[in-house]
């Protein structure tokens, strides 16, 4: 038997996040006896999509697995899935990841014949199994973990199948890796041409610099799978939070040095921290290694001034947090389950150590105001001003966007803003496939505030904490810090891995002053990189912010759309003071207000039930 997994494109090019879940789907299967297993990485190669096609019918597989990550991926999945179907009618198609809250759209309106609810693993196991001796869909209505359509063509949920251990989580074979795409992506030189790290976060800590280390590559591992909160936007199939055993994942250390000469890793994970037994042991190995780190993401309540010291001490440069929004309400809405006081008290002990950290935020949840941005505004003014050293551009600011599985995925249902039938849900997965949260364009707005009011509201946050750093350190000061932040030889690379304007700067890193720099920005349509060069003029000129937006809008959207934002703004002006009076929006998690308030949409398949809510 035949099989192919593959992945989709997720990013406008590939991240330095490797596959590692279709890598370890593809190492759980050989490690039970399922030999026949070949990878293409879409994702990482980024061939042209006839090639991809090409390649995958010439492999004449008897099943493919297509591993999509993000809803986003709906538009790309569809058509592979088709096409797919068309040139080989009896391959069974196979989604697996997130996209696959959507299963019904899915098995209905593209080629997919199954779609697996959760971790991957055992369930592809028992498809290749049940494949040996079935061929229709149908047929696998007894193997759990799936959604499939029966005889009838009625919707099916077999419910979820046991999680794998620990230890077996994102267990791969790097060969897999090294024999589909280049390595280069995933196994980067730590320094540039000029001696400098290359990734900012190792720059501030002296250690980068000893001797022993020069030459050195950098790479992520992941130390576990889950969350231990269940944020109103996030979607994710597993329940809990497992952590790959420190034994385990200290081989996987040793392998990744040993390999490819590595000596600075990201610890990719969404919950670094939260068990302290765990932690105690890995700081005990980690020291052994000498090797420097940072974590992809911790819980600002798990952090206090003694634990970042003993991280440090065990080889941490830096923290990033998911962090989200500086206002208590929204906090409440997303139901972080974090205090506001978290945030800042992290913000503080985090600067205090000499870390660097980059502060993400989520904008535009519903109940989302001017109020709750001057709240957010604030809390990113004490966070950038904490220390003369940080960059005030280290904000990496999104917007909320809809998934599937979400409580404000149906929140936009209920709300008329994402259809409630499958014509409506599969136009906004259509619309929203090939973009990610950064782009204010296809994200919905949620708020009661008019589009160019949400709009504005990111370059307000930078403009904002810009001029709170030049007050309290002076202009040369922050001049110095975005010259000195990013001297590295090496080119930069947009992978979309952070919203802007830390995704602009990475970009474009030294500010280009002067009229002539302000010019040259503008006639190039680079309203942020003039935001982030000019910050004095653009404060002096906040107040206007969303008609700056609407003259931005105009080289990138059509005139109607435009026209009608900009009557959108001076209609919502003129019924302000009434529209402040009847918003009454109730600050609670936004999984009450769906579930519990507003209920199951009736039209509803009743077995999306489990998808829908999420784990």
């Amino acid at each position: 038997m035949k099989i192919v997994i593959a992945t989709t494109p997720i990013r406008p090019v590939p991240v330095f996040f490797p596959p590692v879940g279709s890598l370890s789907l593809i190492n759980y299967l050989r490690k039970n006896g399922v030999e026949d297993v070949e990878f293409h990485h879409i994702d990482g190669n980024r061939p042209t999509y006839e090639d991809a096609l090409a390649r995958i019918v010439a492999a004449k597989p008897d099943i493919v697995g297509i591993s999509s990550v993000v809803s986003t991926a709906y538009h790309y999945t569809k058509q592979l899935s088709l096409d797919i179907k068309a040139a080989l009618p009896n391959c069974l198609i196979v989604v697996g990841g997130n996209l696959a809250a959507s299963a019904e759209i899915l098995l209905r309106r593209t080629g997919v014949d199954l779609c697996v609810l959760g971790e991957g693993e055992k369930v592809f196991l028992n498809i290749a199994e049940h494949a040996k001796t079935h061929h229709q869909a149908s047929d696998f209505i007894a193997v759990p973990g799936l959604a499939v359509l029966d005889t009838n063509g009625k919707l099916v949920n077999t419910g979820y199948e046991a999680q794998i251990s620990a230890a077996e989580v994102y267990d791969l074979d790097w060969q897999d890796l090294e024999e589909n795409c280049d390595m280069g992506l995933y196994v980067i030189p730590a320094f540039g041409d000029d001696g400098v790290p290359m990734r900012p976060q190792f720059r501030r800590d002296a250690r980068s610099f000893a001797p022993h280390r020069q030459g050195k590559n950098f790479t992520l591992l992941v130390d576990g799978k889950g969350c231990v909160a269940k944020c109103t936007f996030c979607h994710r199939w597993d329940k809990g939070m497992r952590y790959i055993p420190v034994e385990t994942f200290m081989q996987r250390i040793d392998e990744v040095v040993a390999r490819y000469n590595v000596g600075f890793l990201e610890i990719g994970s969404e919950n670094f921290g939260s068990d302290r037994r765990w932690l105690a042991s890995f700081f005990e190995e980690i020291k052994k290694r000498d090797v420097l780190w940072y974590t992809g993401a911790m819980r600002t309540k798990s952090v206090s001034p003694e634990l970042i010291a003993a991280m440090k001490d065990a080889g941490c440069v830096a923290i990033n947090y998911g962090m989200e929004t500086g206002s208590k309400k929204i906090l409440k809405v997303m139901e972080k389950k974090v205090d506001l006081q978290d945030n800042f008290n992290a913000q503080k002990w985090t600067a205090d150590a000499g870390f660097e950290t980059v502060v993400q935020l989520v904008l535009g949840m519903p109940g989302e105001s001017p109020e709750t941005i001057r709240e957010t505004v604030e809390f990113c003014k004490y966070s950038f001003t904490l220390h003369p050293e940080l960059n005030p551009n280290n904000l990496s600011i999104n917007y909320a966007q809809a998934l599937p599985g979400t409580p404000l995925y149906e929140y936009g249902r209920h709300q008329g803003l994402i259809g409630q039938d499958l014509d409506g849900e599969e136009e906004y997965l259509l619309r929203i496939s090939d973009r990610d949260a950064h782009d204010e364009a296809t994200t919905l707005n949620f708020t009661n505030y008019p589009d160019l009011v949400c709009q504005s509201w990111r370059p307000l946050i930078n403009i904002e904490v810009i001029h709170a750093f030049v007050q309290k350190f002076g202009l040369e000061q922050y001049r110095r810090v975005m010259r000195g932040e990013y001297t590295t030889a090496a080119p930069a690379r947009d992978d979309g891995y952070f919203g802007n304007p830390k995704r602009l700067v990475g970009r474009n890193p030294v500010p280009r002053t002067g009229i002539g720099g302000l010019i040259s920005h503008i006639v190039n349509g680079r309203f942020g990189e003039a935001i982030i060069s000019h910050p004095t003029l653009f404060y002096r000129l906040r107040r206007f912010l969303p008609l700056i937006v609407f003259l931005r809008n105009l080289t990138r959207f059509p005139m109607g759309h435009n026209l009608r934002l900009l009557r959108q703004y001076f209609a919502f002006l003129l019924s302000y003071p009434q529209r402040r009076s009847d918003d009454k929006f109730e600050y609670v998690s936004l999984r009450k207000i769906v579930w519990e308030d507003a209920g199951a949409i009736s039209s509803d398949d009743v077995e999306m039930a489990p998808l829908r809510r999420g784990r």
